[in-house]
């Protein structure tokens, strides 16, 4: 009874294979077979929505055979004639499958029966061949389906969501064929973008082994848009801050919701790496250092430095990126005396010495107070000294109220930066508690000329599982002290 009442009612048979498709994730393929059993034997196989609920079935379960052969059933004995979603499904798994011919006999069917100008259509098409890594076919379908968009003006709300989903399909295809100028090039030309797309042209830059890029990107992401970061976009940017040694990359944000986002899924990221790195056969240099600069990220400075110790006994050779993970945990911990044991024998490890080495060590000297050890390791490098390591010693200097110092500091620092306002600001607040109340009036007409103007920065820090927030030069904050000696 229930068999013929299936047969002959096209919406109970609808809804049984839709039932059936998503109980066979929980199941087995053997039930959308039964479904597809019972739908071989109704003879009037016309109805386009009960047979793309077929072929979805089919598509949702990877069933490559069975989806394409029953499209071709279907077209060659029956009635039925598809729609803008049958070709929508169909170019969908073609790309999952990446069943190249099948995908451009799908295209043709959809020419012919004038799909391709359908925006659902096309941008599936699109998709599939950036998938396939057919970009000029990609591109030529791409260009067309927009003129015809904007000679039309249909470009309404749901329209811009199609057209942000075929924008970061090409990108991805670009990126995928190492085409990054091309992508890069479509992703600035994009009028309407979201967290997908500044994924693709990111997680593009990763791939193609571009760090400085990745991180250069990510930054314009948080400044520019109210995106926030998720799992996709870390796991993007960890190996660029690795390869480059940016340790600091996550010490404060202007806004303070991202910052806190950011550090939460950090930390998530780091727990799950450490169990699957304790699993692992196979470890090599960079998976270690993944892991080490990983911890010195989120401020666990103790599991970064036992790792490293780890790292010795089984013996992988460490280099660069190794030893600026050990120094930001030093630098975490205040441990000088480690800190400067590492940075004397990095050439024992037959390792050399590059500016975010001195960097690092310069900010673990400053913290801890010995400034003239810092001035002199400043002076002793083989390189032209940053702006970062000028700012980094000057606000030692201001933290213990070395006048003499910071003022030579700064000469330096705003001949090499003069718009950084930051250390002028330090410098006029560290006149203040001397009481130099001409030399502070000096400093403030000194900025004023300059034109630079004070950007306010938040940082945040985590205590006891609390999140806390203090603005820089604010000296009211409750807890001004602790998190001076952080």
């Amino acid at each position: 009874m229930l068999r013929n009442a299936l047969e002959t009612n096209v919406n109970l048979l609808t809804k049984f294979i839709t039932v059936c498709a998503s109980l066979s994730f929980y199941d087995s393929p053997s039930v959308v077979h039964h479904a597809r059993r019972v739908f071989d034997h109704r003879l009037d196989k016309d109805d386009v929505f009960l047979c793309n609920s077929m072929i979805k079935a089919h598509v949702g379960m990877h069933q490559f055979a069975e989806y394409f052969n029953l499209y071709t059933d279907l077209r060659r004995g029956t009635g039925f004639i598809p729609d803008e979603y049958t070709f929508t499904a169909l170019a969908k798994c073609c790309s999952l499958d990446v069943a190249v011919l099948e995908g451009e006999e799908i295209h043709t069917h959809a020419a012919k029966t004038g799909f391709c100008s359908n925006l659902y259509v096309s941008t599936s098409l699109v998709d599939m061949y950036a998938k396939f890594g057919k970009m000029g076919y990609a591109r030529k379908l791409f260009d067309e389906m927009w003129k015809e968009v904007k000679y039309h003006g249909r470009l309404y709300r749901w329209m811009q969501d199609k057209n942000v989903i075929s924008w970061t399909s090409m990108i991805y295809g670009y990126c995928n064929n190492g085409d990054i100028e091309s992508a890069r090039s479509l992703f600035d030309a994009m009028t309407e973008k979201n967290l997908f797309s500044c994924n693709a042209m990111i997680g593009g830059y990763s791939q193609n082994k571009k760090p400085q890029e990745v991180l250069k990107l990510f930054h314009e992401m948080l400044s520019t848009t109210s995106f926030e970061p998720d799992k996709v976009t870390i796991l993007s940017i960890l190996p660029a801050i690795t390869d480059l040694g940016a340790l600091d990359l996550v010490d404060g944000y202007t806004n303070s919701s991202k910052g806190r986002s950011l550090i939460k899924k950090l930390k998530c990221e780091v727990t799950k790496a450490k169990k699957l790195f304790d699993v692992m056969s196979k470890r090599e240099t960079a998976t270690w250092n993944a892991l080490i600069n990983g911890f010195a990220i989120n401020g666990c400075a103790k599991e970064a430095l036992e790792m490293f110790s780890l790292m010795q006994q089984k013996r992988p050779k460490p280099n660069e990126i190794t030893v600026i993970g050990v120094l930001s945990a030093c630098n975490h911990c205040g441990l000088v005396d480690e800190g400067r044991r590492w940075f004397k024998t990095m050439e024992e490890f037959g390792l050399t010495l590059q500016i975010e080495h001195y960097g690092c060590m310069v900010d673990l000297l400053g913290r801890a107070g010995s400034l003239e050890e810092a001035e002199k390791l400043i002076k002793s490098m083989p390189y032209d000294v940053n702006e970062i390591i000028l700012s980094s010693f000057l606000f030692a200097c201001g933290n213990f109220k070395d006048v003499n110092r910071a003022e030579k500091v700064l000469k330096e620092a705003g001949r090499r930066e003069q718009w950084n306002d930051g250390n002028y600001v330090m410098l006029r607040n560290l006149y203040a508690t001397e009481q130099r109340w001409t030399d502070v009036e000096n400093v403030k007409q000194l900025t004023g000329n300059s034109g630079a103007n004070k950007e306010v920065g938040c940082s945040v820090i985590e205590v006891d599982g609390k999140f806390r927030e203090f603005v820089a030069g604010n000296n009211l904050h409750l807890h001004l002290d602790a998190i001076q000696l952080a």
